[in-house]
């Protein structure tokens, strides 16, 4: 009987090589080659062809495995610049000034007193001015003012009369208590006596005016109201003026 053919057994499947990972890439491993079934001694009977040489099974080159870098970390974030506070510049010290040096001026000579100045009057003054020649047709300018002083309802004291008078713009200031004659106008209830021509006091200041006081006649009190004067004047030369006055008693 002829013995069968016996088929040489195939090489298992070569297995893959698992990548394992590895620090450093290994290099690749030879290729082993299949050692060949031993041959038997062919049948004499019948000669068998010769098997097929099987080509080993080259062995696949394991993958290198290409190890990833690793993502590269988030930079972190610059922290933010603090501004710090400016330290102010330190002031310098103010040199002091020098002191100037003062020397005393030298003193002056004492002088000698002066003599008091003599007291000039008005009328001493309008003396010394002369006067020009005026026409004798020229009036004289007369105002008064009058006001109650101490005189008040019920009682005596005299009142005041102020009398100016001039002459062309010159002041008048020759007169006497004779160059003046004084008349009250109008009744006030309750009087018992005028106080016309009843001059208690007479004074020439010296410059045209005239201070005079009166009161009602027979030492008669006086009664509030609107007391009218009419003041006559006449001058040395014979000229004329005249003025009215009001004293209100209360």
């Amino acid at each position: 009987m002829a013995k069968k053919k016996t088929q040489p057994k195939k090489a298992p499947p070569a297995k893959k090589p698992v990548a394992k990972p590895a620090k450093s890439a290994k290099p690749a491993p030879k290729p082993v080659k299949a050692k060949a079934p031993a041959k038997k001694a062919p049948v004499p009977a019948k000669k068998s062809l010769p098997a097929a040489k099987s080509k080993p099974a080259a062995k696949p080159a394991p993958k290198s495995v290409v190890k990833k870098a690793p993502a590269p970390a988030p930079a972190k974030p610059a922290p933010k610049p603090v501004a710090k506070p400016a330290t102010p510049a330190p002031t310098p010290k103010p040199v002091p000034a020098p002191t100037p040096i003062v020397t005393a001026a030298p003193a002056a000579p004492a002088l000698a007193p002066k003599p008091p100045a003599p007291v000039v009057s008005m009328k001493m003054k309008l003396d010394e001015v002369p006067k020009p020649e005026i026409p004798p047709g020229v009036p004289l300018t007369v105002s008064a003012q009058g006001a109650p002083g101490a005189a008040s309802s019920g009682n005596v004291q005299p009142a005041n009369l102020l009398v100016l008078v001039t002459c062309a713009g010159w002041p008048v200031a020759d007169l006497t208590e004779d160059h003046f004659t004084i008349m009250e106008h109008f009744d006030v209830p309750g009087q018992m006596a005028p106080f016309s021509n009843n001059i208690v006091n007479f004074r020439n200041a010296g410059s045209g005016a005239y201070l005079i006081q009166v009161r009602p006649i027979s030492s008669a009190a006086w009664r509030g109201g609107h007391h009218l004067a009419q003041i006559l004047v006449s001058s040395p030369d014979d000229r004329q003026g005249q003025a009215a006055a009001k004293i209100i008693v209360r």
